[in-house]
């Protein structure tokens, strides 16, 4: 079904989770999975000299990071899942990878943002759903509220 996954992820919870299950659905269809961190610009200039240098080094260090986990994931699951950087506005990026490579599904964790903040600015995962040439999946990470309530009952 899904033979081309594309997951966006920045190592937050609802990162996690959709690396988490894009790499179960990748195992259940055979499908090649790719992560994608975008990361906000570098300024361009700065006041302090090795400013910029120290920005740029931070900035690898903690894709490495991200790395790691999604390598760590993968062995989980047993497969080999490919990482991407890109730089500027997550929801424009996670959308021209997506299209531009040719992904039949992006998968992306829901924000921790509260629902009135989500409700007046929107969320990554709303401008993707919005506007994506491919399916969707927006995984949302399980509250403590959502485990503990009882399923609903069918007539």
């Amino acid at each position: 079904m899904f033979k081309k996954i594309l997951v966006g992820y920045d190592g937050s919870k609802g990162g996690k989770a959709a690396l988490a299950g894009a790499a179960a659905l990748a195992e259940k269809f055979e499908s090649r999975v790719t992560a994608l961190w975008v990361r906000e610009p570098l300024p361009r200039h700065s006041d302090l000299p090795g400013e910029y240098e120290a920005e740029a080094e931070a900035a690898d260090e903690y894709f490495q990071e991200r790395q790691n986990e999604v390598a760590e994931v993968a062995a989980q699951y047993g497969l080999s899942i490919a990482c991407e950087t890109r730089r500027g506005h997550p929801a424009k990026n996670i959308l021209q990878v997506a299209k531009d490579g040719g992904y039949d599904l992006i998968v992306v964790g829901h924000s921790d943002h509260s629902e009135l903040w989500g409700r007046l600015l929107g969320d990554t995962a709303d401008r993707i759903t919005d506007h994506a040439h491919c399916s969707v999946l927006v995984v949302k990470i399980e509250t403590s509220a959502a485990q503990s309530t009882p399923p609903m009952k069918k007539d």
